[in-house]
């Protein structure tokens, strides 16, 4: 399964959100830190507040800071609301597509299945476990964040 770039600059912003704590970032200095294109990230920021997962402040003290507890945030929901329009293929789709084999093919009953054990290992998993309890990823995120 591939995640769609949205889903991995949410996964990004959230992740460097929790490290920050306190601290607030701007989608400016994400998008600097990643080489993005600031008029997605803006468009994952407003996401990401609309979904209450943080909170924007505007003018000089402003920037983005996580709404919810880290350990709160669970990292399945996040991906399953970001992807629910995604399929895998095509006979997935609630029309059920146009793929001929559909009808008797068994494939579509494997990729549920497989996309079931990959949301269910995600759905285990919390922002909190990404961040604070990786002992490789944190500092690095506050290098990036303070830089």
């Amino acid at each position: 399964m591939q995640l769609s770039t949205f889903t991995d600059y949410a996964l990004r912003m959230l992740m460097h959100l929790a490290v920050a704590q306190d601290r607030k970032l701007t989608t400016r200095q994400i998008t600097d830190m990643h080489g993005a294109k600031f008029n997605h990230l803006t468009k994952v920021t407003q996401w990401l507040v609309r979904e209450g997962y943080v909170t924007a402040t505007r003018g000089r003290s402003g920037g983005l800071q996580l709404r919810r507890d880290p350990a709160k945030i669970n990292i399945g929901k996040v991906i399953r609301a970001l992807e629910s329009q995604h399929r895998l293929v095509e006979c997935l789709r609630e029309d059920g597509g146009t793929c001929i084999l559909a009808p008797a093919c068994e494939l579509t009953t494997a990729l549920l299945e497989a996309q079931d054990a990959f949301f269910h290992v995600l759905d285990g998993k919390t922002l909190s476990q990404l961040t604070a309890n990786n002992r490789k990823i944190t500092p690095l995120l506050h290098r990036l964040n303070t830089a």
